[in-house]
């Protein structure tokens, strides 16, 4: 069996030299994305049809990435990280012909009072463009946010990244078609480098997925925002003013690019929730 020298996404390639030359945003999400593709997909179906046997290679290209990271000293105790070094290690039995014992989570169906609160989050959740003067404490934001952070992204790559605008100064570089006074605004933007280092960013891949991953991200974050009784609203970027935006916050280079904005804060007065069609309007049938 010819030994695994290089690291191919399908769309890019590199050898151990490219990857020392990698910044490290780009080689954790090199690592993360590896990691995904090279031993967590396939690592299920092989242990569903476990034979016992030997597979030579398996995972190989993320144990090289992630050997590149320890190489250059970056951290080994965060959580993502973890995560890799877990499926690195359930790679390695597998390449040793040692079945992995490895958590294997089926979800369990929600009891019928859970039901419930879930049903009262997803649809009590509607848009609130007025708020009162009160301020919405750091824990509360932080919860929001780790509510994005905790949402669905393409291939693990974590390029999503977070802006908090509190004061009007601030708040006045961000477009609004409403009135964000007593609001405070979270602006969604995402990191090219964990996307560009896979090849996602191609026209030929899937470059839209950087602006899915931001828009899962504030989806979380309003249903956060109003589980802790907040109201909040989704914003659009508009055509020219991520570039006012991204000049007065300093971000001079492409790394960063702005996807939308959300605006949280309390609920002044609440506006009818709005109602939906119904059912079968929405359904696509042969």
């Amino acid at each position: 069996m010819r030994e695994i020298t290089q690291v191919s996404t399908g769309f890019k390639h590199y050898t151990k030299e490219d990857l020392r030359e990698l910044d490290e945003v780009s080689l954790r999400g090199l690592l993360h994305e590896r990691t995904h593709h090279n031993i967590e997909v396939p690592l299920y179906p092989t242990l569903l049809k476990w034979k016992g046997r030997e597979i030579a290679g398996f995972g190989m290209q993320a144990q090289i990435v992630f050997d590149v990271w320890r190489e250059r000293g970056y951290p080994e105790d965060e959580p993502d990280i973890k995560w890799c070094q877990m499926y690195l290690d359930a790679a390695a039995k597998v390449r040793a012909g040692e079945k992995p014992d490895i958590a294997d989570l089926l979800p369990e169906p929600f009891t019928e009072d859970e039901i419930k609160v879930v049903h009262k989050l997803i649809w009590g959740r509607h848009s609130v463009r007025d708020w009162v003067k009160k301020e919405v404490p750091d824990w509360m934001i932080d919860k929001v946010i780790e509510a994005g952070i905790m949402a669905p992204i393409g291939c693990n790559l974590d390029e999503v990244r977070f802006i908090v605008l509190k004061t009007e100064e601030e708040k006045r570089c961000c477009w609004s078609d409403i009135s964000t006074e007593n609001a405070v605004i979270i602006v969604i933007a995402y990191d090219n480098r964990p996307t560009a280092v896979v090849g996602q960013d191609l026209p030929e891949a899937v470059p839209q997925n950087r602006g899915y991953d931001c828009a899962a991200a504030g989806d979380h974050m309003l249903l956060m925002a109003h589980a802790l009784g907040l109201g909040g609203c989704w914003l659009s970027k508009r055509g020219g003013t991520d570039v006012k935006f991204k000049e007065q916050w300093g971000l001079h280079d492409d790394n960063i690019e702005i996807a939308m904005h959300i605006a949280i804060g309390w609920p002044a007065i609440v506006p009818a929730k709005s109602a939906r069609a119904p059912f079968d309007y929405y359904m696509i049938r042969k």
